[in-house]
């Protein structure tokens, strides 16, 4: 190896101690070695020395490689532990790897001593590395969740928004077109019929924009939501539903919900909204059962359906964007998104959301 390795040496035999010295200079291992025999020694060249890779005696006058690997597995676990003694049971050498040993060499067998140093410390360079990839990506994952958040938000806003100006500036010029129809219709008498059938028809329309208006600022964001709470958006919401499909829902709600916040507000509202939506388009079911219930600081929403059903499985790998969103809202808000469904026998999405967004939570990446 090109570094030089810094071993540490528990070891109490200053002849055995020269053995595997030879060995590992025999192996062409370049190395900066140290030799301790007892607890306190060990734990200070742990702290001070730094070692790459631990070689363990296995027993010692007042210390043994059981109680050195306890030590390392608490002050450094990523560093490699090698138990090289005269003799082991079998029992004891299944014990001593299942505890975190990398390995055990007999000392009557040194030869094996070089390239179990060294694939012990290629295999703590990859764990080390492998973690830190791992601590990246799921660091990235944290980023691009909330990032996600973020423009959630944003796009809830931007909604509310629209919202508002279609209900209040489209709709209000809408409103004063009509009443200027209105007068003109109360002028035209004496006026050819076809006249007014024309202005009868442009009054038609005038009220057919204005119900158009008033369902476009709803689905955007349901002034409901804002002004009477979760409870009565998600009872309008089924009425409409229930009028544009005919599939009959029965609710379960409270009669109240204090102290909700507007981010579990408004992620429980649109998992509703997906979540009938994906009824009408998929399940061919007949009936829908919706429940709102408070549990312990988190509220449970759950959508039973009696259509075909599906297989989940299947579907989470097509990468369905619907489903994910569902998760991802209930995700970033410290709660939880379940769907569980079998063909012929419906489906069932269960959301648990805390009263209040739990900030930064975690992902449970």
């Amino acid at each position: 190896m090109e570094t030089k390795l810094k071993i540490l040496h528990l070891e109490d035999s200053p002849f055995d101690a020269e053995l595997v010295e030879r060995e590992l200079k025999k192996g062409k291992i370049v190395f900066e070695k140290i030799v301790v025999d007892n607890r306190e020694a060990f734990e200070e060249a742990l702290d001070n020395f730094i070692p790459d890779i631990i070689l363990s005696d296995h027993s010692l006058p007042s210390f043994d490689s059981a109680g050195a690997l306890e030590i390392v597995n608490q002050k450094c676990p990523e560093t490699p532990v090698i138990l090289v003694t005269a003799t082991v049971s079998e029992e004891f050498a299944v014990n001593i790897l299942q505890h975190g040993a990398a390995d055990y060499i007999l000392k009557t067998n040194l030869s094996r001593l070089p390239s179990a140093v060294l694939r012990a410390i290629e295999k703590s360079r990859m764990i080390r590395e492998r973690e830190h990839a791992e601590t990246e990506l799921k660091h990235s994952y944290l980023q691009i969740r909330r990032l996600a958040s973020h423009l959630q938000n944003i796009r809830e806003e931007e909604r509310a928004s629209m919202a508002r100006e279609i209900h209040d500036e489209l709709g209000q010029q809408l409103t004063s077109l009509k009443l200027d129809v209105n007068w003109l219709l109360l002028k035209l008498n004496g006026v050819e019929a076809q006249v007014v059938e024309k202005v009868s028809n442009m009054e038609k329309h005038l009220m057919n924009a204005l119900v158009t208006v008033k369902k476009l600022a709803s689905e955007l964001h349901p002034a409901l939501l804002d002004k009477l709470g979760l409870i009565e958006a998600i009872r309008w919401q089924s009425k409409e539903f229930e009028k544009r499909t005919g599939i009959k829902i029965t609710l379960d709600l409270p009669d109240t919900l204090k102290e909700i916040s507007t981010k579990t507000n408004i992620a429980l509202f649109r998992i509703y909204q997906e979540s009938l939506t994906n009824v009408a388009r998929h399940s061919g079911a007949t009936n829908v059962f919706c429940s709102l219930q408070p549990n312990n600081g988190d509220l449970l929403l759950t959508i039973t359906d009696d259509g075909k059903g599906f297989d989940v499985a299947a579907t989470e790998q097509q990468h369905s964007l619907g489903l994910l969103g569902m998760r991802e809202r209930s995700v970033m808000i410290g709660g939880k998104y379940e769907i569980t469904s079998e063909p012929g026998k419906g489906t069932k999405v269960l959301a648990i959301l805390p009263f209040k967004e739990i900030e930064h939570p975690d992902y449970n990446l």
